[in-house]
């Protein structure tokens, strides 16, 4: 009687273990889903034949790596139709785990709460914020906190149309070189070439405000986005600088069409530009002409990063029910070397991590690209990263920038920059005062 017992309690003991097993086992292999908002184009408005390659990458290594786990996303949806679909996700509260943060998005969406505060996740995992170059891992930040982590990087360079200088008997400049620099050239450069009273050969084309307010290092506005500095001398040099160049091409305002006809030294481009149009086929369909370099922006002086750029973010929704799972995620796309390299190899941007520039593999798919002859080696591509300097981050930025850009487009033109520009800083200030 008393075996009897004991094997029923023996039995009943391993069929306890064996239901809870299973259960621990049904729990375990339970499929997980993480939901990623993405767009399949180019963040940067170039052709782009790899679509999500990048991206499936990642998500193959991620779901390999964590058993049970899946990771979905809408497929074929294009950039221009991306921020209506996930604000509707976001009003709905069906807000996506995971979604990219679009570089002039990124001010709208931190300033509504859609994001995740990252700052917890990176400190109880020991992510250094120094494994990113600071332009692009700034671009992230809001009110002092960080609300996505970097993807990829698009900065400006400066391209030179190396035939015409050495025409003229200039040398090309340096990686240190200054903004004076580059007004001195341009003054050289500029000339009536087929005597007929007008400049036809020209320094520089579509070189904006903006560009020059980042050469000489200016902040347009407060930290809080509260004030307006567009009255600061540093404000003021660039836009005199801007009227300087204009004057140097009389009436005529060069664009990228002549320099595509090589009569322009120079040409802000951006690294993404560069790649597409610097690699065949679409090389020999736009820049067969003449021979082409690129160097860093120009800047007042070497303490200065004049670089400004776009850099499209990973963000973990605020909505999200798998914040911890979707954070892993963000970290295997923004600081995982291997999935670094890979997107500079497929996309046209940069990779954001400074150790995959430095590495052997970088150079090997920019000798790929068939762009290394023409000088943007990994050491010339790290300089430029590590010039660049991210925009200010408040939430009316983008409605201050596109007020300041069309008020002071409009005073360059009429070249009444010195009249205007204290009637401009007061209008943007209201901008920013009024709710």
């Amino acid at each position: 009687m008393k075996n009897s017992k004991f094997k029923l309690f023996f039995l009943g003991a391993v069929l306890l273990l064996s239901v809870s097993a299973a259960a621990v086992f049904y729990e375990f292999d339970k499929e997980q889903t993480i939901t990623l908002g993405i767009y399949s184009d180019s963040s940067w408005n170039v052709p782009n034949s790899e679509g999500t390659k990048v991206i499936d990458y990642a998500i193959k290594r991620f779901e390999k790596e964590n058993r049970g786990v899946k990771i979905k996303y809408e497929s074929g949806l294009e950039k221009n139709d991306y921020m209506d679909w996930l604000s509707e996700k976001i009003v709905s509260n069906k807000s996506p785990d995971v979604f990219i943060v679009p570089s002039k998005q990124f001010n709208m969406l931190a300033s509504i709460g859609s994001m995740t505060k990252l700052n917890g996740y990176m400190k109880a995992e020991g992510i250094d914020k120094k494994i990113f170059y600071n332009g692009a891992y700034d671009a992230g930040s809001y009110s002092e906190n960080q609300y996505a982590l970097p993807y990829e990087t698009n900065p400006m360079m400066m391209c030179i149309n190396t035939e015409l200088m050495k025409k003229e008997g200039i040398g090309l400049p340096r990686s240190s070189w200054t903004i004076e620099d580059l007004y001195d050239i341009c003054q050289k450069v500029s000339k009536d070439i087929n005597n007929d009273g007008m400049v036809d050969q020209f320094g520089i084309a579509d070189y904006t405000w903006e560009n020059a307010v980042f050469a000489y290092g200016a902040e347009l506005f407060g930290n809080d986005g509260s004030s307006a500095n567009f009255t600061s001398s540093k404000v003021r040099k660039a836009l005199t600088m801007i009227e300087k160049l204009n004057v140097l091409s009389g009436n005529y305002k060069p664009g990228s069409d002549d320099f595509d006809k090589g009569k322009v030294a120079f040409l802000p481009m951006t690294l993404a530009q560069y790649r597409t149009y610097e690699s065949y086929p679409y090389r020999v369909a736009k820049y067969s002409a003449f021979s082409w370099t690129c160097i860093k922006m120009p800047s007042e002086s070497k303490k200065i990063c004049g670089t400004n750029s776009e850099t499209s973010l990973f963000a973990v929704s605020s909505q999200s029910h798998r914040k911890k799972l979707a954070w892993k995620f963000v970290k295997l796309l923004c600081c995982d070397k291997k999935v670094q390299q890979y997107l500079l190899k497929h996309s046209q941007g940069s990779t954001v991590l400074r150790s995959v520039i430095s590495s052997r593999q970088a150079k090997r798919f920019l000798e790929e690209d068939g762009i290394t002859h023409n000088a943007l080696t990994t050491g010339s591509l790290d300089e430029i990263l590590n010039n660049m300097k991210a925009s200010q981050n408040f939430k009316k930025y983008g409605e201050a920038m596109e007020q300041a850009d069309y008020l002071i487009s409009k005073a360059l033109e009429k070249r009444e920059v010195d009249t205007e520009i204290s009637k401009i800083q007061e209008q943007i200030e209201n901008t920013l005062i009024n709710k």
